[in-house]
């Protein structure tokens, strides 16, 4: 018996003890990364928040600059432009942009504003920073020269007529954008530039942000963190410091905009960003001492975890994805997706036909004025549920801009069918109505063409179709046209 009770220890506890040693040195060794790899999570965290919000600036300041580049390129191709269609231009960039003004801007000749108004800008400080060549600029501006305003300047060249379209967005419209809920409460956000002047800033109540240049206020012994954090922000990286202004301490999380050497700068506080570090270790920690005390289950935990989890993310993405690409009004493609899929089918079906149709429903503008922008949004609402019904499920859809839909048509067996198609949608539009109690019969102007005949690639064709959209509103609105007129040939 004592025999038996001899091996069993040593069959047992001795090897027992020897993994509980290992286990309580591999525990303290792995406290210490745990320490660390919270430090790292949190930053990454605070860094993808910060990115995130530096993509949402630069794709609002890409719509500007596709918006302008559009008109740019309808007042290049006409031999000269009217006083009425330079009006009626810059009023489609301001009710189609976040911008507040548009201004074509002939150099050192003449600037007419969206009301066909003459402005003054020879005072400004950015009209000197414009030369010959022929790219988008982007400017900052204490004084639009206008309202006086500070401002921000996308300024589009028109060419072969050495002027510009200037698109003005005023900063605040930046801070609609910026998403704080992952922040604390104390949390700052600022628009700089590489320099640490800042160009804008939402809730400011912070000693960094006086003066109007964030790297002067500062404490000196973090000027080798302030140098690190310029020379990322030079290279357009991401990155965070942590810096103290006084009493007030913070963690600096920056994300380049994609734009000059602006960088989106988040302020959290060095106590939030410590509790979120020792809620993450002390969240790991405890999960070790549960291993200690129960080893076998807790494999069966973490397995199960870790299937509910993967399962979860896996859905998670999907929704967030779908949401992604949605259009929340409409329930249709986003202009993001929209532009996706179509590119997606155009590379991977370069011999084939499909159609794209550009829309825009007429006189939305004096349906927002006189019936509410409430029952504008009901008309679009209506327009996403019901125009889906006159086409396939595997054709694209999509609202690209405020009143303005986009249609992909994939797989046309032939040309004959796409005047089918466009007489399709013409014919919807004609029994079109929205409302609950007051039905309104709304109408649209349509722009279609045709792939690859009219375009080979998403650009082009689009180019395209907005061509033939304006050439139905100029031909009186609530009809569709042709790129290449196929409708009006025998």
């Amino acid at each position: 018996m004592k025999e038996e009770h001899g091996n069993l220890i040593f069959k047992w506890l001795i090897p027992f003890a020897t993994v509980v040693i290992i286990i309580l040195i591999m525990f303290l060794n792995f406290s210490n990364e745990i320490s660390e790899d919270a430090i790292e999570t949190v930053e990454n965290k605070l860094e993808e928040t910060a990115e995130k919000n530096a993509l949402k600036i630069y794709n609002d300041c890409q719509c500007i600059r596709v918006a302008g580049e559009t008109a740019a390129q309808i007042f290049s191709n006409e031999e000269a432009i009217s006083p009425e269609l330079t009006r009626k231009l810059l009023c489609a960039l301001t009710e189609r942009t976040g911008i507040y003004e548009a201004v074509y801007y002939v150099q050192d000749r003449s600037a007419v504003n969206h009301r066909g108004e003459y402005c003054d800008l020879q005072k400004t400080d950015y009209l000197g920073k414009l030369d010959e060549k022929p790219n988008v600029k982007y400017f900052y501006s204490k004084n639009d020269g206008m309202t006086g305003s500070k401002c921000i300047v996308v300024a589009v060249p028109v060419s072969q007529k050495e002027s510009y379209l200037l698109l003005y967005y005023h900063p605040e419209g930046i801070n609609s954008l910026i998403d704080m809920d992952e922040f604390d409460q104390y949390a700052f956000a600022a628009l700089i530039n590489v320099d640490g002047e800042i160009l804008m800033s939402k809730d400011a109540e912070s000693v960094m942000l006086k003066d109007g240049n964030i790297w002067d206020n500062i404490d000196k012994k973090y000027q080798n963190s302030i140098t690190k954090a310029r020379v990322r922000m030079q290279n357009q990286s991401s990155g965070s410091i942590v810096t103290a202004s006084g009493t007030e301490e913070r963690t600096l999380v920056f994300a380049p905009i994609g734009v000059n050497d602006w960088t989106m700068i988040f302020g959290i506080s060095q106590s939030y960003v410590d509790a979120s570090k020792k809620q993450i270790w002390t969240k790991t920690i405890s999960m070790l001492y549960q291993l200690l005390s129960v080893m076998l289950l807790f494999i069966v935990v973490f397995a199960a975890i870790d299937f509910i989890t993967r399962r979860k993310n896996a859905e998670n993405r999907k929704v967030l994805q779908e949401k992604a690409d949605t259009d929340l009004l409409t329930g249709l493609n986003n202009k993001l997706a929209t532009e996706r899929k179509i590119k997606e089918y155009i590379s991977q079906n370069p011999d084939t036909i499909a159609m794209m149709f550009v829309l825009d429903i007429d006189n939305f503008k004096k349906i927002n004025d006189t019936m509410g922008h409430a029952f504008g949004d009901e008309v679009l609402r209506t327009l996403g549920k019901h125009i889906g019904s006159n086409f396939r499920v595997t054709d694209i859809i999509g609202r690209t801009g405020g009143d303005e839909f986009t249609i992909f048509l994939k797989n046309i067996p032939n040309d004959e069918i796409t005047l089918r198609e466009a007489q399709k949608l013409a014919t919807f539009f004609k029994s079109f109505q929205a409302g609950d109690y007051v039905k309104y019969s709304a109408t649209a102007s349509i722009g279609a063409a045709v792939f690859p005949a009219d375009g080979k690639d998403f650009e082009t064709l689009y180019k395209s179709a907005d061509q033939a959209l304006y050439k139905a509103k100029k031909r009186g609105k609530n009809q569709l046209a042709f790129y290449d007129d196929r409708d009006r040939k025998e």
